[in-house]
């Protein structure tokens, strides 16, 4: 039951296969004869015990390998039965005797579809890291994703954000409107509208919006990639700010300031203050100013919790260590 629920499930790990690693890395483990000689009275008989639960623990561990073999064996000779859910209970005329080959699929089979599919996933991710549309291709040529719909790849990429180069994610949304005949511009489109900004405030979203990826280097692409980003927030949360336009400065603002704030090459004497920021964003609002207050609370929030990625905050803190 554990090599089935765990295993042959693609969304598990693999407890069994670590179960029987460890069960066989006990039994194979050799023990010192001569660890205890230089021990003398009550010290030897301590060791010759330890020695003693060391040997019963291989012995044990031996034995429950040969359980595990034998119940290997049995679901080998004898394969399990896949029931097919149905939508509505068949009438007994329409029931069809199913052939073995129709009903039966064996541990080793779904053990093997998911151990091909993880090998997949492996190179899936390599080939992405080194270039992100190889890695698309591939994906959609092993059947892990439609590579002909923009949006279910954007889709792929939200759910694979933890296991791609950030970087690379960041570098692929943001490519230019002609780069694929445009899809890699309606994967960002994609992207974004699959995320929710809904009564988030407003630079918590955008700390949402890039905890999936890290922004490219390159202006043009950064204003792609903020410009949906202030689409959606807008079309979410149609109150906050007049228009979209207005939303798009503000959170360029806003990755300027944390740039600027948390950027160890600035000194600190350079470094923007809440005067400047809220100097720098006067006249942003159809040649209004934003209330005051929002700016100062966006400021002190960014200074205090600096929006980045995960991985760079742990290596920070292993740095720290």
């Amino acid at each position: 039951e554990i090599f089935l629920n765990y295993d042959c499930d693609l969304s598990a790990v693999d407890l069994f296969h670590r179960i029987v690693n460890t069960l066989a890395k006990v039994a194979r483990s050799i023990e010192e004869d001569n660890e205890s000689s230089s021990f003398l009275g009550s010290g030897a008989v301590r060791m010759e015990k330890a020695r003693s639960a060391r040997r019963q623990l291989r012995l044990e561990a031996m034995r429950a390998l040969r359980q595990v073999l034998a119940s290997l064996h049995g679901s080998i000779i004898k394969p399990m039965f896949v029931e097919q859910k149905e939508e509505a209970p068949p009438k007994e005329a329409d029931v069809e005797v199913k052939t073995d080959t129709e009903k039966k699929q064996n541990y080793v089979e779904i053990y093997g579809s998911k151990k091909k599919r993880r090998e997949e996933e492996a190179e899936i991710i390599l080939r992405f890291n080194q270039k992100p549309s190889s890695g698309l291709s591939y994906a959609s040529k092993c059947g892990h994703v439609d590579g002909t719909d923009p949006d279910e790849v954007a889709k792929y990429l939200l759910a694979n954000k933890d296991r791609f180069d950030k970087t690379q994610i960041g570098e692929y949304l943001g490519r230019e409107p002609d780069y694929q005949n445009g899809f890699a511009v309606k994967v960002l489109h994609g992207y974004v509208n699959a995320m929710d900004f809904e009564e988030l405030v407003f630079d918590d979203a955008i700390r949402h919006y890039l905890s999936g990826f890290r922004l490219p280097g390159e202006a043009q692409k950064i204003d792609r990639i903020m410009e949906k980003f202030a689409e959606r927030f807008m079309a979410q949360n149609p109150d906050v700010f007049p228009t979209a336009d207005v939303a798009f400065i503000l959170a360029f603002s806003i990755i300027m300031l944390n740039t600027d704030l948390h950027n160890p090459a600035i000194k600190e004497e350079r470094k923007m203050t809440k005067d400047g920021f809220i100097r720098n964003n006067r006249g942003i609002c159809d040649g209004q100013d934003l209330p005051p207050e929002m700016l100062m609370e966006i400021f002190d929030r960014i200074r205090d919790n600096p929006i980045s990625l995960k991985e760079d905050d742990e290596a920070r803190e292993k740095a720290g260590d």
